[in-house]
């Protein structure tokens, strides 16, 4: 379940931006570092599962990823792997995959909100860090 769920907050750890969207562009789109805190159980714990990734424009893909069990230690966790992205069902989505370390691909469509932003289809939302002296643009969808 957990290994699941790193590799979910890693795949929704993309974003891009919703006013100039154009899904026929997703994966320059969503090239960048993403961030995203997921609340979730932990073998009847709650916790909380944090996740930096940075997904490069040629394909590759990597994040840390921080367990936060309730009451215990945390863990930290790195994954490497590939990414891509293509136009996704409709116009303000991409279909997004993420393959780390011989585990299966995993897909998912992502729903942009605004130009920092997106939205798994389970509703869990990353958010654009935008890179060192440069502004976050506010967009709206």
């Amino acid at each position: 379940m957990i290994r699941t769920l790193i590799a979910a907050t890693a795949l929704v750890a993309l974003g891009s931006s919703a006013s100039a969207f154009d899904n026929t562009t997703c994966k320059s789109f969503l090239t960048g570092t993403w961030e995203m805190s997921v609340a979730t159980e932990m073998g009847g714990r709650p916790g909380r599962i944090a996740t930096r990734a940075i997904y490069d424009a040629d394909g590759d893909f990597s994040a840390t990823v921080q367990i936060e069990p309730e009451g215990l230690a945390p863990e930290t966790q790195t994954l490497a792997g590939t990414w891509d992205a293509a136009p996704g069902p409709s116009t303000d989505s991409c279909n997004a995959s993420v393959a780390t370390g011989g585990r299966d691909q995993k897909d998912t469509v992502l729903i942009v909100l605004d130009a920092n932003t997106v939205r798994s289809e389970d509703g869990a939302t990353a958010r654009r860090v935008p890179a060192i002296g440069v502004r976050s643009a506010a967009v709206v969808p």
